[in-house]
């Protein structure tokens, strides 16, 4: 669960947008978790969406998902050895490439995907009663217009 922002000087730190767009997403994200858990993943933590989020239906490197989830190597390379030991994913080898390997959800990893995936709706609805429909509308397209703005951008 996410916590309140740090303080900075005995201060609170300032709520740029940035900082919201990021305590929206954790605030979203966190209600995933808890619903994992009811399904019986008791040891799925808000860090492993990190591998499930970036996963191709292929397989993926770990390097490939650390570049994805802005993250080091090694730090990937521990989540994924976490969640290869409690059965969500394997790794297999990489027909491109024959020193690497993918790593693929398992059974029970899809059975995590399908839960996450059976919750995003339920989220969209509660963040389209609090906006309305209007509003949720423009968030997606103002979202989108961040995105599709500042993706790839380098420093000018």
């Amino acid at each position: 669960m996410s916590t309140r922002i740090p303080v900075l000087a005995g201060r609170e730190r300032p709520h740029n947008l940035v900082v919201q767009l990021r305590e929206a997403f954790t605030a979203l994200n966190d209600l995933v978790v808890p619903r994992l858990v009811e399904h019986g993943f008791t040891d799925f933590r808000a860090a492993h969406g990190a591998v499930f989020q970036y996963l191709d239906d292929t397989g993926t490197t770990v390097s490939t998902l650390a570049t994805r989830a802005q993250m080091t190597k090694q730090a990937m390379a521990e989540l994924v050895a976490h969640l290869e030991r409690s059965g969500y994913v394997v790794r297999v080898p990489d027909p491109d490439d024959r020193r690497a390997k993918r790593v693929l959800p398992t059974e029970r990893g899809r059975d995590v995907i399908a839960v996450a995936q059976r919750l995003a709706p339920e989220i969209e609805e509660r963040v389209e009663r609090l906006l309305g429909p209007a509003r949720l509308t423009a968030l997606r397209a103002d979202l989108e217009a961040i995105r599709s703005e500042f993706a790839g951008a380098t420093r000018e």
